[in-house]
């Protein structure tokens, strides 16, 4: 009995080992089963994370990449739709950040900036600390322009120009008197000419004389005065010697002081005798040739002015009659 049961247990064992063994080959098996599965399943996310990085690197991006970053600002969405991927904005911003560091690109002057503020952000951009100090160098400025050109710095330097900005500013200020110059240059010179084809026409053979007597008048003021007399100009810009009516003013002031300037006569000849004869040849053209002496305006004045000239010496009365004669008849 004893030995059955020895032999009981032994069957038992041996059948515990077998289901042991049995279950070690399930258990064999599940283990087989799982590691297969759990390297189909790296396989798989091998495969797949080779799959992402493949498309990222061939500019792959998400199709609602832009409202991923602007989220639900709309402005921000717009902005970013500028770009067509986000390796533009990476190079947008390397650019910037380029800029910047070269020195590009400034910053802005703070706003309520104090005074010391102001001065080292105008240090930071190369802005001089006074309007003076800009460098205009290369920039003619001519006495006159002085002036204008320290306002027009001024003004710069309170709007922080840079020095490119401001010689910019005063190129352009000296362009624009330039071009004013030479069209009032062309406009006096137009002006002057028509002026003395009036007077030529209205003063006829006494045209040159009258000139002359204007520049004899004027030569009797210190330089100065006469530079500016000619310098002067009307409110309508017309410069003072090119308007005939001031010409004719100044004429008739020189007849004024130097009556006997009206007399042309010849060289050591009698004054008196050429102004009568010049007068009589007049009367003798109104009587005869009435009709061009109404057309000729230049002999009308002249005869005015002989007139005046004998009357104020007593060489005719006021009918015009010659008065010398009537002397020597008496």
């Amino acid at each position: 009995m004893a030995e059955a049961a020895t032999d009981t247990k032994t069957d038992a064992t041996t059948t515990t080992a077998t289901t042991t063994v049995a279950d070690k080959g399930a258990t064999s098996t599940t283990t087989a089963t799982s590691a297969t599965k759990t390297d189909a399943t790296k396989t798989a996310a091998a495969t797949t994370t080779t799959a992402d990085d493949k498309g990222a690197a061939n500019g792959v991006w998400p199709e609602d990449w832009q409202q991923r970053i602007a989220g639900s600002d709309e402005k921000e969405l717009k902005q970013i739709a500028r770009y067509a991927s986000p390796a533009d904005i990476w190079k947008k911003a390397r650019s910037l950040e380029a800029r910047l560091s070269s020195g590009e690109l400034k910053t802005a002057l703070p706003k309520d900036a104090k005074p010391e503020e102001i001065a080292a952000w105008r240090k930071d951009n190369g802005i001089p600390e006074k309007p003076e100090a800009y460098d205009l160098k290369g920039i003619k400025i001519d006495k006159e322009d002085k002036a204008a050109v320290d306002y027009i710095l001024k003004s710069a330097h309170d709007a922080n120009f840079s020095v490119d900005q401001a010689r910019a500013a005063v190129g352009t200020y000296k362009d624009i008197e330039k071009q004013r110059l030479d069209a009032r240059v062309a406009k006096d010179e137009e002006q002057r000419i028509s002026a003395l084809d009036s007077l030529n026409q209205e003063w006829g053979t006494t045209f040159r004389r009258n000139v002359n007597m204007i520049e004899g008048l004027l030569s009797k003021f210190p330089e100065s005065v006469r530079d500016a007399m000619k310098a002067a100009r009307l409110p309508d810009g017309t410069a003072a010697f090119n308007s005939p009516d001031i010409l004719k003013g100044f004429a008739a002031l020189a007849l004024e002081l130097n009556p006997a300037a009206i007399i042309v006569p010849a060289a050591g000849g009698d004054l008196g005798k050429s102004a009568m004869e010049e007068y009589k040849d007049i009367q003798k053209m109104i009587r005869e040739d009435r009709r061009g002496y109404d057309r000729d305006a230049g002999k009308q004045a002249r005869f005015t002015q002989l007139i005046e000239y004998l009357r104020k010496n007593d060489l005719i009365d006021d009918a015009g009659n010659e008065i010398v004669q009537r002397k020597k008849a008496a």
